[in-house]
Parts: structure tokens; sequence; C-alpha cells
């Protein structure tokens, strides 16, 4: 069952982009293996889970969130274990899509807000 759940999100992968090493500041997702999260960002920050989790290579990690406004840029992703941040970005105030991981290692869940403005953001991880 779980090899046809992943073969099926193989449909849906959405390349990511990536980022040189992030610098976290204060806040954090309260997320856990997988759930829902709900909170506030404000403008030009990141918010980090308050504790990473241990991925394969191959393995991939479903983000599904929605926030507001909704003309505000967000980033959605994964900090690799060598600080690196892979993200998925929405501009429209929703995001529904998967990170596959290429290196086995510890993973934090992450969403960075681009805009110049507080914005709201809920939604859920699966990983």
């Amino acid at each position: 069952m779980m090899l046809v759940c992943l073969s099926s999100m193989g449909l849906f992968l959405v390349p990511v982009e990536a980022a040189d090493n992030i610098n976290l500041q204060a806040g954090f997702i309260d997320v856990y293996a997988t759930g829902r999260f709900s909170l506030d960002i404000p403008a030009g920050e990141i918010k980090a889970a308050k504790s990473s989790f241990p991925l394969e290579a191959g393995e991939v990690v479903t983000i599904k969130g929605a926030y507001s406004p909704f003309s505000a840029s967000v980033d959605f992703g994964l900090i690799a274990p060598n600080g690196r941040f892979y993200y998925l970005n929405s501009k429209d105030g929703s995001l529904d899509g998967a990170i596959e991981v290429d290196e086995r290692g510890n993973y934090t869940l992450a969403i960075r807000n681009n805009s110049s403005v507080s914005i709201s953001v809920s939604g859920y991880a699966n990983y």
C-alpha cells in the first residue's frame, strides 16, 4: 500500500528551489511527523518546526497550505541536514506540493514569508 501511495505521489512532484544556508529567527511551527500547522509569520521571517525528522534518500514530504493575504510570496519547505533550505514557492494563497529528498538525514519543516506584511498560514505536512 505504501509503495502505491509513494508511486502515485511521483506524479505530483514539483521541482524545488534551494537557497544557501538559512538563518533561522525566533519562532517555531508546532508540527511532528504528520500533522496540522497554524501560525502567523511576520514580514520577512522564517519559522521552523521544533524538531527534525529522519528521512531516507528518495522519500517524499507532502505539504499543503493556505495563507492570507493571498498576494504574499511564501516558501514552504525543508531545511536539510547541511542547512540548505529546499522549498516550493507560492504567490496565490495556497500550496499543494511535494518535495523528494536526495540524501539521508534529519530534515526540518520551515515556512518563509517573503512579503512585507505579516501572514497567517495553516495547513499540514505528511512525511
